[in-house]
């Protein structure tokens, strides 16, 4: 059937700023994307910033929350909200329920978007099972869904406006994706992983009917960064790329973002391109049991 190309564009929206940004940002794994054994029984010590652990991986805490706000020169634009809902059963399958509401503000004369994400990501690789996502784009609602076969190797995905079905394609994959909210997850765990150490790292990440992947470096060096959500300037771990595909307001190529230097890895700050510009992408505020952000030297 028929699928409108502008609109799968547009859809990926502010979840690619703060996911591949922030770093995020975003958009934060491994050398290899085919490495996921490695994830399996790698737990880091908390360190000097108090982390409690609530869960078996720290990094995706059921429960946790955390709103981050774009901003494009002195206007900010607007928010999103990541949220872990749950640990469920999901095709046969442990996995995380992950949550992402988006929201442009009002007044913002280039952007007008309220949309919620909701995504199963395999417990063990957080790597995408199935996403879906409802948009308002004027007075029309569009829900889009992705869902993987695992069995005949194909991903369904289909398209309905006001509730009437208006996309239905089969795309083949031979290899295990993120999405735009599992792939926040799936790059803080790789960031700590890495133990700190600089890594290269190729995320495979699809976007509607967009196959493709973000490149970056974790890991670059530890500099202070400073977010509305807390007073002092916070120990981070600089990480860089390149985004290679084109989403919402142009937002692609070279990005650049800041993530706490401790176990929880939390992203706290992005610079990504887009098609005026750049957009910056900070914490505003979040919600992590046990969680004390690691205060800068000397901050």
């Amino acid at each position: 059937m028929k699928f409108d190309k502008k609109r799968i564009l547009k859809k990926f929206s502010y979840t690619t700023l703060i996911v591949l940004g922030a770093l995020m940002t975003s958009a934060y794994v491994l050398r290899s994307v085919y490495a996921i054994s490695l994830f399996e029984g790698m737990q880091k010590m908390a360190g000097t910033a108090g982390w409690k652990e609530t869960d078996s991986d720290s990094v995706v805490q059921v429960g946790e929350g955390m709103t981050f706000e774009a901003s494009y020169l002195f206007f900010k634009i607007g928010a999103v909200n990541f949220k872990v809902l749950g640990k469920t059963t999901y095709d046969g399958c442990v996995a995380y329920r992950l949550q992402s509401y988006i929201e442009s503000y009002s007044g913002v004369p280039f952007v007008n978007l309220h949309a919620t994400y909701d995504t199963y990501a395999d417990s063990s690789t957080l790597m995408c099972l199935s996403t879906s996502n409802t948009v308002k784009d004027g007075n029309s609602w569009f829900f889009t869904k992705t869902q993987f076969d695992f069995a005949k190797k194909v991903v369904n995905w289909t398209q309905a406006k006001d509730g009437k079905q208006i996309s239905a394609i089969t795309i083949p994959f031979h290899r295990n994706y993120t999405d735009g909210v599992s792939f926040f997850y799936y790059l803080r765990r790789a960031c700590r992983l890495a133990g700190g150490k600089r890594t290269s790292l190729n995320i495979p990440i699809i976007v509607d009917t967009t196959r493709s992947s973000v490149d970056l470096t974790i890991d670059e060096k530890t500099e202070p960064c400073r977010v509305e959500a807390f007073k002092y300037p916070i120990e981070s771990n600089r990480v860089s790329g390149h985004i290679n595909f084109t989403g919402f307001f142009g937002v692609t190529g070279n990005f650049v973002g800041w993530i706490s230097a401790d176990p929880g890895e939390v992203p706290l700050k992005a610079d990504v391109n887009v098609i005026l510009g750049s957009v910056v992408v900070k914490l505003k505020s979040i919600d992590k049991t046990g969680w004390y952000p690691p205060r800068a030297t000397g901050g």
